[in-house]
């Protein structure tokens, strides 16, 4: 017998014994409410990328995997497969990142801006987008002279993940107004497809309430979202995005009353921010009306005139497109629901692996 068959005999002994043997799982399992759907990110402000996420919910503790990937080449640095763990009971969170194999840990309220870092450095590395600019960075004062929200059954029907759904339309119109009477408007835009919850749906409803309920007694004021709206508003949030189910007490406000006129829950949700900006803008000069500048010469100075007539031309597509204001979005946003179920999942899902290593302690 050659050493390359002695080796492959070795290994083959070794596979029927390993077989002969089998491993037992010792990790403790417990039901756990196990949410998955695909999203999608996209728009005149944030790169293009697409991912699935995965939430696993317990009544103390929460884990949402999300994995993405960028459409552009040049974004492929800021693909990303993580994991948030919500440790209800010991009041800390954990953001993991699965590439890197590093977690970061926190205060049950979450980590100083992780989000605000990560948007930077995308807007930073993608010159495909628009840079945003809020009134006070434009030095512009505006006042709110419309704010509209409405929500309109469309009666349209079709089917999500084999699950009959009908469409619900939400759409929020402000206008902001400044000195001169120009006027921006935005127009923020939900298309919603639900069903009628399942068995399935009304348990993961239950589990997500006491879970949030939870959540909420634990970071109290800590949290943005309740210093701004208060426990009630965020659990009208949550009903909203279909996370928990909806009760009286969450129609807080006249925007959260409308919101409840939306039956079932959300399979799928789409979000589009439209903006027409005309209040203080700055007027362009045009540049082939500029005077010629002749003292390097006239080879040069024709160069200049036919360059600015180019770039002229250049902004008129845009202000076209500006014009055509609801063919793009400045950010859209879809999130689908493909499964929610009650599962067994290991306890591990909701700890940091054994051999990652940390990266910050806030």
């Amino acid at each position: 017998m050659t050493f390359t068959r002695s080796i492959t005999a070795i290994a083959v002994a070794s596979a029927l014994t390993a077989c002969s043997t089998p491993q037992v799982d010792n990790i403790p399992k417990s039901p756990t409410s196990v949410v998955t759907a695909d999203f999608t990110i996209n728009g005149l402000y944030l790169p293009d990328h697409e991912g699935k996420q995965i939430v696993y919910t317990r009544e103390n503790m929460r884990a949402i995997d999300q994995k993405a990937k960028f459409d552009s080449f040049y974004m492929r640095w800021a693909n990303y497969d993580t994991t948030t763990v919500f440790r209800i009971d010991n009041n800390l969170l954990w953001d993991i990142d699965h590439d890197k194999e590093v977690y970061s840990e926190c205060p049950l309220s979450g980590c100083s801006d992780v989000f605000a870092n990560f948007m930077d450095k995308a807007q930073d590395s993608s010159e495909d987008e628009e840079e945003y600019e809020t009134y006070e960075e434009k030095g512009c004062e505006v006042e709110l002279a419309t704010n509209d929200f409405d929500v309109v059954a469309t009666n349209n029907t079709r089917k999500i993940g084999g699950l009959p759904a009908q469409e619900y339309t939400a759409r929020w119109t402000t206008e902001f107004k400044d000195s001169k009477g120009k006027v921006d408007l935005n127009l923020l835009q939900f298309v919603f497809w639900t069903t009628v919850p399942t068995e399935n749906i009304k348990e993961a409803w239950k589990t997500h309430e006491k879970a949030t309920d939870n959540y909420l007694n634990a970071v109290g004021d800590n949290n943005v979202l309740v210093r701004l709206l208060g426990k009630e508003g965020y659990k009208a949030i949550s009903a909203f995005s279909g996370d928990i189910e909806k009760t009286d007490a969450a129609q807080f406000n006249s925007i959260t009353k409308k919101l409840a006129t939306i039956e079932g829950y959300p399979l799928s949700i789409k979000m589009e921010w439209f903006q027409k900006s005309e209040a203080c803008a700055v007027p362009k000069k045009k540049r082939a009306s500029e005077d010629i500048d002749l003292s390097q010469g006239i080879g040069n100075a024709a160069s200049a005139f036919f360059g600015n007539m180019i770039k002229d031309g250049a902004d008129k597509i845009v202000d076209d497109v500006i014009t055509d204001w609801k063919k793009d979005a400045r950010v859209r946003y879809i999130y689908e629901v493909t499964s929610v179920s009650e599962k067994m999942i290991k306890d591990t899902k909701f700890e940091v692996p054994e051999d990652y290593k940390l990266q910050d302690r806030q």
